[in-house]
This record gives C-alpha cells, sequence and structure tokens, in this order.
C-alpha cells in the first residue's frame, strides 16, 4: 500500500516541480509559492534537490502521514575515516499508531538528487535505503539532459546497488527520474519515469541480469537497451519495460 502512496506523491511532486516559475518569471494557476532562483552570473535558472524536498513535505502534509527530516540513520556507516557513525536520510515517512510502544513507525526513507552525480554521491545513499531495511524512495531531478545522461546515471545505480545487495535479503526502491529542462527560463522539457525496485534474494534471480533489465540496460537485448538511443527512443524503451511515464 505505501508503494502505491509513494508512487501518487512522486508523481505530484514532478508536476509540482514542472509547475514552480523562476525568479524572472511569471507564476501560473497551478505554481506553489516556492521559486527557482537565478544565478546572479549567468542568469541561470538554480535547480537543486531542495526544492523536491520543500514540495514533497508540502505533499505530505495534505496525507495522513508523518515525517522527519535529515533523520539520523539506525546504522552506523564508515563513509568517511574508520570509525562508523549515523549517516543521515534526507526524509523519513512514519505512519502513526497510538496503541503501539513504538506511536510513529519509520515506514519510508527518501532520498533526494539532482544532476547526474557522481558514482560515490550515489554510492552512498543507496547504501544507507538498502542496509536500513526499510521501502526506500529514490526522487532524482535531471536538467538539460541528452541521450548519455540516463545511461550513466542507472549504470551509477547499478554499480551501487551491485555493491550493496548483499546486506540485504529484500530490497524495495521506489525510483523516480524528473526532468526539468530549462530553455531561455521556460520548461520545454517536462516528462519523467517511476518504478518500483523490488528485489528478494530468495527468489535466486540473478542480481547483475535483473538490474540490467529494470534499469533498461541489458546489453544482450537491444530493445531493452536505452545506451545510445535518442531521447525520444529511450522514453519508448522505458515505458515498454514496465517504467511509468509522467508528462505534462
Amino acid at each position: 500500500m505505501i508503494i502505491e502512496d509513494l508512487i501518487e506523491i512522486n508523481r505530484r511532486l514532478s508536476y509540482d516541480l514542472w509547475n514552480v516559475s523562476a525568479f524572472n518569471g511569471h507564476p501560473s494557476g497551478l505554481s506553489p509559492r516556492l521559486i527557482f532562483p537565478v544565478n546572479r552570473i549567468n542568469g541561470e535558472i538554480r535547480i537543486s534537490e531542495q526544492e523536491a524536498r520543500i514540495l514533497y513535505c508540502n505533499i505530505l502534509n495534505s496525507l495522513n502521514y508523518f515525517y522527519s527530516i535529515e533523520t539520523p540513520t539506525d546504522n552506523a556507516y564508515i563513509q568517511s575515516g574508520k570509525t562508523g557513525v549515523s549517516a543521515l536520510s534526507d526524509l523519513s515517512i512514519y505512519t502513526y499508531n497510538n496503541n503501539s510502544s513504538s506511536i510513529f513507525n519509520k515506514m519510508v526513507n527518501v532520498e533526494f538528487k539532482a544532476g547526474t552525480s557522481t558514482y560515490e554521491g550515489i554510492r552512498k545513499d543507496i547504501e544507507k535505503i538498502i542496509t536500513e531495511g526499510k521501502d526506500g524512495n529514490w526522487f532524482h531531478i535531471l536538467k538539460n539532459i541528452d541521450r548519455r545522461s540516463l545511461p550513466v546515471v542507472y549504470n551509477r545505480f547499478i554499480k551501487s546497488i551491485q555493491n550493496h545487495f548483499n546486506q540485504s535479503k529484500k530490497i524495495s526502491i521506489l525510483f523516480c527520474i524528473c526532468i526539468l529542462e530549462p530553455e531561455s527560463l521556460k520548461l520545454e522539457k517536462k516528462w519523467g519515469m517511476i518504478k518500483h525496485f523490488e528485489y528478494d534474494s530468495s527468489l535466486g534471480k540473478n542480481i547483475p541480469n535483473y538490474m540490467e533489465e529494470f534499469f533498461c540496460m541489458d546489453k544482450n537485448n537491444d530493445l531493452n537497451n536505452i545506451d545510445g538511443k535518442n531521447l525520444e527512443t529511450q522514453k519508448d524503451t522505458l515505458k515498454n519495460n514496465g517504467w511509468m511515464i509522467v508528462e505534462q
């Protein structure tokens, strides 16, 4: 049930981001109060994961969930140095149960990213989602993309999950990629993709093959490989392989 709610939250969040006004642009009737700032030197729109997190919280405020921001993880991680310390999840979602000793039950850990990001930046956050053992939601904003952008990001997802999947028998991550392409301060490209990554090692599936098929990077099947294809063909390939395509 929570995954179905996350899909709807991610869909709404994508639309909210597409309707955000730039600092020197005019809002529409659907525009949230949040605006994108503009770099004073080059006049470009600054789009970061912070806008996504604020709008995500706005959506949660209208739903029957509770949330915390920059939540200390339940486990310790050695991400620099030699001592394990608590990391921070960007946002965590809880249900409320006044009949339980744990009144707020953590259900989901959410991580936000903007841009293609480095492999290490993606790996550390994927590690947190997998090791914490809760459902995860990965919301990623891409802008100014070309045909190389999705393969680069998806290969980093594959490598990151590959490095950590042995730590958990079950992995559940809802991935959403939201594309914002500012052109002359107008968002010309407004589309995104959503899909639930669900892996249980007890099923005996080959994790490398499963990941390549899931992210449409299957080297042995050109019909299920977005690498080298133009954006429209990539979109069609993703749709044909179970990704929900969201467009405005």
